[in-house]
């Protein structure tokens, strides 16, 4: 039987864009670990606690999925095109990180209405469950080990 159009899922097929399933997958998981520490964190720590749990989920979905995009968007270059521009990818979203940590480590009223404990634990637990999602979401991939579209010349 052919192939319909309503039928995405064919077996045999190859993941057509694996990072964009990867950040779904770590995007789901982010989410359903991040709600319940943020529900956690409202109760435990009341709003400051709240605050600083929403902005620690923000900053993990933010910053991990700016490289599964860069990813996605370097899929048709070179393999070598690809590390560099995930290096890239990646001191820049650190040098961002670090100055947007310099920002608020030096701002007291970020410290009045955030609590930075909660910011720090929320983001290092949503942090497991974006890897443990990206991880479930790559076990998953249909990636060919070689490439099929090529002639083989002997």
């Amino acid at each position: 039987m052919a192939p319909s159009a309503h039928s995405p899922k064919v077996a045999g097929q190859a993941t057509r864009h694996p990072a964009l399933a990867m950040l779904r997958g770590a995007l789901i998981a982010a989410l359903v670990v991040g709600v319940n520490a943020t529900a956690v964190s409202a109760v435990a720590a009341g709003l400051p606690g709240l605050w600083g749990a929403l902005l620690g989920l923000l900053m993990v979905i933010v910053f991990s999925g700016a490289g599964l995009f860069a990813l996605h968007l370097s899929r048709r270059t070179s393999p070598t095109m690809q590390l560099a521009l995930a290096m890239a990818s990646y001191t820049g979203r650190i040098a961002v990180f670090g100055g947007l940590l310099a920002i608020a480590l030096s701002s007291d009223s970020l410290a009045e209405h955030v609590n930075l404990t909660v910011l720090g634990v929320v983001a290092v637990v949503v942090v497991m469950g974006w890897t443990a999602g990206e991880i479930w979401a790559w076990s998953r991939l249909r990636v060919p080990i070689y490439d099929l579209d090529e002639e083989v010349t002997t």
